[in-house]
């Protein structure tokens, strides 16, 4: 074994980041890491083979390493040989599974990935990567398994040697959910909204809930806590894993969400898909929450139709059922409706704390300046990303 000449994020076994040199492994070394963990398999043709349930299987395995300079320290990848193709399509003649594995270890820590062969096999190029992040890796530590769509929409699940059985019941039979308890209920509810929401729709049906937060200018943000508020007072097995608090007493923490078994806070946010990030909650409120605990924020992306390309629809119903006269009040702004597109869970903790940016909101209406936000912004993303869900298309 060698050691990389620069120093990146690793994972340690107390699930803490730290900055150190990577080991890089040769060949050998990841095949003999292998042949102990995936019990029953053979080392043939640069290959392991084995068999699980009837099912037969091949790992194309390589070493998990940073990319290097000026790749950011929390993105790592296996190198995938021009051979992988002709290896897949000679496996696929024989009734054979490919999967593909990378190794990473660092002193105590042992991960292996999966990356989902499913775009790397119709990849042009011969010579390509797989990516896995260092939010990938500490959670597959902490979890056990773990396993999420990246941002480019290919699957990966990072898991201890412990968990190697799981894994590979989930691949090849098929039976195991891999995805985290409020993951699956997050999945549910998102399914089961509608895709396409519109204004005065969203206003209509807050007001009759008596919703606290009807009547909001930024309605798509409420709209969601509401339609997340609802679907776990109808499903009350849910409130195990997530639970939804917007009345908040003095000196609480100012986040909508809880995950009890988890023990996180989380809040939810809506995003318009053409901005450069994600604006959160407030600077000193996360840090401080950062100090002791991770923090969820469950985004829905959406794309936008302003209201003044629809006659000001919107604007003048809300400003109508609000008693005002100046029924164009908040015009410029308004939302006229939003048609979903996906939602992403992004764990913030106090290892990627050091990738958000500030974000300065200006000055209150006497002249004082208002406290600042977090953004995420889209270039650091992938490191804040657990899982997304894509609405289907039209």
């Amino acid at each position: 074994m060698i050691y990389s000449n620069i120093k990146v994020e690793q994972i340690n076994d107390n699930y803490e980041v730290v900055e150190d040199y990577g080991e890089i492994l040769s060949k050998n070394e990841v095949k003999d890491i292998l042949l102990k963990h995936f019990k029953k398999t053979v080392y043939k043709n640069g290959c392991l083979y084995g068999e699980k349930s009837d099912i037969k299987y091949c790992i194309y395995f390589k070493n998990i390493s940073y990319l290097g300079t000026p790749h950011p320290f929390f993105k790592k990848r296996i190198q995938i040989g021009d051979n992988f193709k002709e290896i897949y399509k000679q496996n696929e003649k024989y009734g054979i599974k490919t999967l593909l594995i990378g190794v990473y270890k660092y002193k105590k820590t042992l991960l292996f990935v999966d990356f989902d062969t499913t775009k790397y096999v119709t990849n042009k190029s011969h010579n390509s990567s797989a990516h896995v992040y260092t939010i990938d890796l500490k959670n597959g530590l902490v979890f056990g398994v773990f396993q999420k769509e990246d941002i480019k929409g290919n699957l990966i699940t990072v898991f201890t040697a412990n968990n190697v059985e799981k894994y590979l019941e989930s691949k090849l039979i098929g039976e195991v959910d891999l995805r985290l308890g409020f993951i699956t209920i997050l999945d549910d509810f998102y399914a089961s909204l509608s895709k396409h929401w519109f204004g005065i729709e969203a206003y209509q049906e807050m007001i009759t809930a008596h919703f606290n937060n009807a009547f909001q200018p930024e309605w798509p943000g409420f709209y969601h806590e509401f339609k997340l508020d609802t679907y776990i007072k109808e499903h009350p097995d849910a409130s195990a894993d997530i639970q939804y608090k917007q009345n908040k007493g003095a000196g609480e923490i100012d986040l909508d969400l809880f995950f009890p078994k988890v023990n996180t806070y989380g809040d939810l946010k809506a995003h318009s898909n053409d901005s450069s990030g994600i604006q959160g909650n407030d600077w000193n409120t996360i840090m401080r929450v950062l100090e002791k605990d991770s923090i969820y924020y469950i985004v829905l992306n959406h794309d936008t139709e302003k209201d003044f390309n629809h006659k000001n629809e919107v604007t003048i119903f809300w400003n109508t059922k609000l008693g005002k006269k100046n029924l164009l009040s908040y015009a410029n702004k308004m939302k006229h409706s939003v048609k979903l597109t996906s939602y992403c869970i992004l764990e913030i903790n106090k290892f990627n704390k050091q990738y958000l940016d500030v974000f300065h909101q200006g000055h209150n209406s006497d002249g004082s300046p208002r406290n600042p936000k977090i953004k995420i912004s889209n270039k650091n993303i992938s490191n804040f990303l657990i899982h997304q869900w894509h609405f289907n298309a039209d």
